[in-house]
C-alpha cells in the first residue's frame, strides 16, 4: 500500500506508483507556484523567505517521491558544497565535476543492478539535474575567481561568479520545487535574479506568467494525450516473424511513430515544468518588438522545431535545451581534444551506462560530423533557386528525422541485445553510408579572404 492519493490515482489511471507520485507533485506545483508569485512575490517577501519556500517544498517533493533516497541527494549536494568552499580556485571546477560525475555514475549502476532495462522513476533523475546545476556553478566560480576576464567568452563573462553562494542560496538553487523533479536546469545568476525580483537583461519588472503558463499547460496536455491514443510498444519489433511479415517502409514508420510517442512523454514533462516555472514568475525574458512578454528564458524543448528540423544541428539545439547548454558550457568549450566526441561521451555517461546510450550518442557524433561536412559541400549548389532550396530543405528534413530516430531508438532499447537486433535488421546502413560520405566527400574549399 502506498499513500491513499497515490493508490487512487494508480487505480484510476493505470500509472505505476512512481509515475503517480511524480504526477501528483507536478499538479501540486501549480497552486504552490501561484502562491509563490503572489503572496511570496519579491514585493511582499524577502529573498531568504523565498529561498526557504523553494527549498522546503522541493525537499518535500523528494521525500514524497523517493522517501529515504532523499538522503543520497543531500549527500551529493552537501559534498559538492564543501568542495566549492574548500577547493583551490584553479581546481574547483574539476573537483566538483568529478565528484558529481562519479556519484551520478554509481547511482546509474545501482539502478541498472536493481531495475535492469526498467524505467522506474527514482532518485537518479534529480541526481542528473543536480549534477548539471552544481557543475555549472563550479565552472562559473572557477571563471569568476581564477580566470582572467580577457580569457572568457561573452557567455562566460555573464555567468562568472566571484563569490561562493550561501548555504540557503545553494540549497534553494539545487532543490527548488519548480525544477527538482524534471528540470529545466539553469544557472545560479538567473535564479538569484528571479528570487530577488530582478530581470538582469532589461531591468524591467516581471509581468504575470499566468497566460504563458496556461498555454504551455494546454500544449503539454496535447502531447500526453497522444500516449493514450497510440501507446508505445517496442515488443513487436523483437518478434522475427513480425519483422519478416512487414516491409522496411512499414517497420520504419512503426518505429518512428513509437519514437514520437516516447518523445511526447518528454514534451509533457518538460513543458509542464516550464509552465510551472512561468507561473511562479521564472522564465521571463524581456519583451518582443511588439511589446509581447517572452517567457522562453529556461525553455527546455521546442517540439515544432524538433519534429520538423531541416538539419541535425537545428534538431539538437531544440531538444533538451538545458542539457545541451550545460554540455556546451561545461564540456565542449573547455575540452582540449575532440570537443564534439567528448561532449557526446559526457552526454552518454550523464544518461547512464546502458549500451544503447553509447550507441546513440556515438552514432549522433558520426551523423552530425557527416551532416556538417555534407552541408558545406552540397548546400551552396541549391541556394540560388527557390525551388531547389525547397527541395534541399525537404530532403534534409526527411534525412534528419530518419537519422535521429535511428539513433534515439537505441536510448529506448537500452540493452546490447535489443540494439543488435536493430543494427542487424537495417544492416547498419545509416552508419555505413555516413562513414563513406565522411571519408570520401571532398572537404569544402576554404573561403578567400
Amino acid at each position: 500500500m502506498d499513500h491513499p492519493l497515490v493508490d487512487s490515482l494508480v487505480e484510476l489511471s493505470g500509472l505505476g506508483p512512481d509515475r503517480a507520485r511524480y504526477l501528483i507533485c507536478m499538479m501540486a506545483s501549480y497552486p504552490l507556484a501561484l502562491l509563490f508569485s503572489t503572496v511570496l512575490s519579491p514585493a511582499r517577501a524577502g529573498p531568504t523567505l523565498r529561498h526557504l519556500f523553494q527549498l522546503i517544498t522541493g525537499l518535500a517533493f523528494c521525500v514524497f517521491c523517493f522517501r529515504l533516497q532523499v538522503l543520497l541527494l543531500l549527500l551529493d549536494t552537501g559534498v559538492c558544497y564543501l568542495l566549492l568552499l574548500l577547493s583551490p580556485p584553479k581546481l574547483v571546477h574539476l573537483t566538483v565535476f568529478w565528484w558529481a560525475l562519479i556519484f551520478m555514475s554509481v547511482s546509474h549502476i545501482y539502478r541498472m543492478y536493481t531495475d535492469y532495462n526498467g524505467y522506474t522513476l527514482d532518485f537518479t533523475g534529480p541526481t542528473m539535474i543536480i549534477t548539471m546545476k552544481v557543475t555549472s556553478l563550479a565552472c562559473s566560480v572557477y571563471d569568476g575567481t581564477h580566470r582572467k576576464e580577457e580569457d572568457l567568452n561573452s557567455d562566460q563573462k555573464i555567468l562568472a561568479i566571484r563569490r561562493t553562494p550561501s548555504v540557503i542560496e545553494y540549497l534553494s538553487y539545487t532543490f527548488c520545487f519548480t525544477s527538482i523533479l524534471s528540470g529545466p536546469t539553469f544557472n545560479l545568476q538567473d535564479y538569484l535574479n528571479f528570487i530577488e525580483g530582478k530581470n538582469s537583461e532589461q531591468g524591467q519588472p516581471t509581468p504575470s506568467g499566468i497566460a504563458a503558463a496556461l498555454l504551455k499547460f494546454l500544449v503539454a496536455v496535447f502531447f500526453i494525450s497522444w500516449t493514450f491514443i497510440l501507446p508505445a510498444d517496442w515488443e513487436p519489433f523483437f518478434d522475427a516473424e513480425w519483422r519478416e511479415s512487414h516491409s522496411y517502409l512499414y517497420i520504419t514508420g512503426y518505429l518512428y511513430l513509437t519514437c514520437f510517442i516516447v518523445r511526447c512523454n518528454y514534451y509533457f514533462a518538460w513543458i509542464l515544468a516550464d509552465s510551472v516555472s512561468n507561473l511562479s514568475g521564472f522564465g521571463f525574458n524581456g519583451y518582443d518588438n511588439d511589446g509581447s512578454a517572452k517567457w522562453d528564458k529556461i525553455t527546455n524543448v521546442r517540439p515544432h522545431k524538433t519534429e520538423c528540423s531541416s538539419s541535425l544541428k537545428v534538431l539538437t539545439e531544440n531538444w533538451n535545451i538545458g542539457t545541451a547548454l550545460w554540455l556546451r558550457r561545461v564540456c565542449y568549450e573547455r575540452s582540449v581534444i575532440a570537443p564534439t566526441a567528448m561532449t557526446y561521451l559526457l552526454s552518454a555517461t550523464w544518461h547512464g551506462f546502458y549500451p544503447g546510450y553509447y550507441g546513440c550518442f556515438m552514432s549522433m557524433t558520426l551523423f552530425l560530423l557527416t551532416s556538417r561536412k555534407l552541408r558545406r559541400v552540397v548546400r551552396p549548389h541549391f541556394i540560388n533557386s527557390t525551388a531547389m532550396k525547397m527541395f534541399y530543405d525537404a530532403l534534409t528534413t526527411v534525412c534528419s528525422v530518419l537519422l535521429i530516430n535511428y539513433a534515439s531508438i537505441q536510448l529506448c532499447f537500452l540493452s546490447f541485445e535489443r540494439n543488435y537486433t536493430l543494427y542487424r535488421h537495417f544492416y547498419c546502413l545509416p552508419h555505413i553510408i555516413c562513414t563513406l560520405i565522411y571519408l570520401f566527400c571532398p572537404s569544402p574549399k576554404p573561403k578567400k579572404e
